[in-house]
This record gives structure tokens, sequence and C-alpha cells, in this order.
């Protein structure tokens, strides 16, 4: 049963979609990655400029990142929102395999995928498999970009106690963060294929509105660069959650 599942995952991974399924997923997809490679851009301009001992320039990039890390973060766990919200009012939803710790570097994204990985061996349902990988993702996503944005923030701002070990903690924050883009590109893949053809309209609408709002919203990170007056500056490593909450580093 399991090698079958694994085969359908795959052969659904590789195949072509219908025209009116690709249009949804290609786009989508366009976006994120676009948003991941500026990112990364950011990023590699930082390590090169750390390691050749240009601090200020080091700095600069620094700030970019977490510019490109507060917007790419919002899109991409808004994808994986609305998949979640939409799917609840879809007839079927597609078989999942679990989160592979091996894929994960840092301790918070090892501890969720293990986790995922043993729920998902006594939840028989393929709703409650498909639901708890993607709140799982979700978190993972969430805790990774606060902690690349509190770290890059700390760069920029001059303030790091030990500069290389932060760039470190950003390269191996920015793999988990790509983990968790292909992981949401699998997912949107298997959920369009699954999907009646009024449910694919549904499902593009509510990405195109919710990549909407998220690249128009006001910037935290720019906001939190903004002088203050003594004692209004917000918690370090503080961040708006999907649901509208703060988080923790």
């Amino acid at each position: 049963m399991g090698k079958a599942r694994k085969r359908t995952i795959l052969s659904i991974w590789l195949g072509r979609l219908p025209a009116e399924k690709a249009a949804v997923y290609e786009p989508s997809v366009r976006k994120l990655e676009e948003g991941y490679g500026l990112l990364s851009m950011a990023l590699n301009e930082g390590l090169v400029r750390s390691e050749a001992g240009e601090l200020k320039a080091a700095r600069e990039a620094a700030e970019l990142c977490g510019a490109m890390a507060e917007r790419h973060g919002a899109v991409l766990c808004g994808a994986l929102s609305t998949m979640e919200t939409r799917s609840r009012h879809f007839v079927a939803v597609p078989e999942v395999e679990p989160l592979n710790v091996e894929t994960f570097r840092g301790d918070a994204g090892r501890a969720a995928s293990k986790w995922n990985a043993l729920l998902h061996r006594v939840l028989f349902s393929a709703r409650h498999r498909w639901f708890h990988k993607v709140r799982t993702l979700e978190e993972i996503l969430w805790h990774t970009r606060t902690r690349f944005i509190t770290t890059a923030g700390e760069l920029a701002e001059g303030s790091s106690l030990a500069p290389w070990k932060d760039w470190a903690r950003l390269e191996e924050t920015h793999d988990d963060w790509n983990t968790c883009l292909q992981e949401t590109i699998i997912l949107l893949k298997c959920l369009l294929e699954t999907l009646a053809p009024g449910e694919v309209e549904e499902l593009r609408w509510d990405l195109e509105k919710q990549r909407e709002r998220a690249e128009n919203e006001p910037s935290e990170w720019v906001e939190r660069r903004r002088p203050r007056a003594k004692g209004t500056t917000p918690p370090a490593g503080e961040y708006n959650s999907p649901g509208g909450g703060r988080i923790r580093k």
C-alpha cells in the first residue's frame, strides 16, 4: 500500500497538469521561486562580503536579507495557509508523504518533521495526513522566517556578538527555507491534481488574493529600522504570525 502511494505521488510530480491547472500552478511557482532567488542573492552577497572582511557592505547585505526574507516568508506561508483553508471545502485532498527529518538542518525543523513522520504512521485518513503536514510546514516556516529576520537584524544593526556565527546561522536557516519552498511546490501540484474544475478556479482566486495582500502589506522590517523614541522599540525577535498574533524567535 505504501509503495503504491509513493508511486502515485511520484507520477503526479513528474506528470503534466491539464492546461487549466497548469495556468494556476506555473505562475504561482514562478512567483515563489523569484522571491527565494532574490533572498538567495542577498545572502550570498552578505556571505562573500563578510568573508572578505568588508563589514559595512556585509551589514548592508544583511539589511537586504531581512527585507527579502520578510516579503518572501509572507508570500510562501500565505500560500500554505491558503491551501489549508481552501482545501477544507474540497471533496478530496491528495495523499502525502511525511516530512523527512534529514532534509532539515535546524533543530526546530528537525523536531517538527520527526513528529510529523511519527503521526503520519497513526493518522490513517488522507485528510488528517494532509492537514497535519501543511500545518507542520507552516510552523517550521514561521519559525525559520523569524529566526532569519532576527539574525539578519542583529547583523544589519552591528549588534551581533559573533557575526561569523550569525552568517553561518543564516546559511543554515536559508537551507531549511528552501526545503519548505520545495515541499510547498510539491503540495500545490498534488492538490491541483485532485481538484475538480470548479475547485481549481476557487483555489486560483484565493492564491492570487493572498499574494496581493502579502506583497502590499506594510513592512515590519522597514518600520523596525526607523528611529524610535527611547523605550518604544518592539521586542527583538517578534513578528506577526499568519493569524495576526505575535511569535518570537
